[in-house]
């Protein structure tokens, strides 16, 4: 069995075959998507003795490459007797039509035992061979989890985001932790990154204890609920986290402000004054420079018409109490430090 690249002309699709129907709204997506990232799935044929090939599963893409103006097409090329042929071009267009995940893994067990390869359901099914093995691996689960994939209480992606803790145990707490809270595959994947970097950073320290005990739902709940403040470190509720489009300049200016002022809403408030303070004081200033300037040409023109020789009378000096001193001070500092 191999991968080739051959010409649409050479391959032979049998009459007599199951097929799958496909909407317009599939077919058009399907055509998006080769146009996009390219021919990512072979499509499954045996070689004859006339040297062409028979199809076995993959004429809706070819239907779609031809559009596209292709005149070759990745193929897994199998040797497969008639019997063998048939089941696959059966199973592929069968496990299509279902949308129970247990069904397919169950049908394509079957013919795994039976002697089909990876590699051939893979190019039967239209999926990736890691898409094959990780439905083998459902008809391994425990009955409790077969059952939930039935009835919709798990996806697949559940699975999926559960395997990647690689400890049976955990992925044991992480399934339950699901079923009992009603996680999506997004919670769930946001759980198994935080749980993945406790376990490692208790490997680090060597804690045995916590490495052995696994994570009752409510553990898992309350670690869900949580996250870490990038820029201050805190841990804060979700729900008052965010997460904007932030260049680097904005986030050091934030970090630097954290770091300077300690907890962010009390530097919130230091800020917030001190911004107040600071346009109070701009405005004062031009406020009294208008007055002064207009006194100043008052006083040079009674002076000069009274004695031309006086000079002009000195500014008079803005004063401020101690605690605007301190914030100009302040304000003073984070110009030199470019903050503002």
């Amino acid at each position: 069995m191999k991968i080739e690249e051959i010409r649409i002309s050479d391959i032979v699709i049998p009459e007599e075959r199951a097929r799958a129907t496909f909407t317009d709204e599939q077919h058009q997506e399907l055509k998006a998507s080769i146009e996009k990232n390219g021919f990512t799935v072979p499509i499954l044929v045996r070689k004859r003795e006339d040297g062409k090939y028979e199809l076995i599963d993959g004429e809706h893409r070819i239907q779609v490459v031809k559009e596209l103006g292709w005149e070759k097409i990745p193929a897994v090329i199998s040797e497969v007797d008639d019997a063998r042929a048939t089941l696959l071009n059966v199973l592929a267009n069968t496990a299509r039509g279902t949308q129970n995940p247990m069904d397919v893994a169950e049908a394509l067990k079957r013919a795994h035992d039976a002697g089909i390869s990876d590699e051939e359901l893979a190019a039967a099914m239209g999926h990736t061979k890691s898409w094959v093995r990780l439905y083998l691996t459902l008809t391994e689960l425990p009955d409790v989890y077969k059952e939930a994939l039935r009835n919709g209480d798990l996806k697949v992606g559940h699975i999926k985001e559960a395997m990647r803790l690689n400890d049976p145990v955990e992925i044991d707490a992480a399934l339950q932790s699901v079923l009992h809270h009603g996680w999506n595959v997004n919670v769930l994947r946001y759980y198994v990154d935080r749980r993945i970097e406790e376990l490692r950073k208790a490997q680090e320290a060597g804690d045995r204890e916590f490495l052995e005990t696994p994570p009752t739902p409510d553990y898992a709940k309350e670690l869900v609920a949580y996250g870490d403040c990038m820029v201050c470190k805190r841990k804060v509720n979700r729900n008052d986290l965010s997460m904007p489009t932030i260049c680097v300049d904005c986030r050091t200016l934030l970090e630097y402000v954290v770091e300077q002022l300690g907890n962010p809403r009390e530097a919130m408030q230091t800020i917030y004054n001190a911004l107040n303070l600071y346009f109070d004081v701009t405005r004062r200033q031009k406020e009294t420079q208008v007055q002064q300037q207009a006194k100043q040409e008052q006083q040079v023109q009674l002076v000069t018409a009274t004695n031309p020789g006086t000079q002009n009378p000195k500014k008079e000096e803005i004063e401020f109490s101690s605690e605007e001193l301190k914030f100009i001070k302040l304000l003073k500092l984070a110009k030199q430090e470019g903050i503002i």
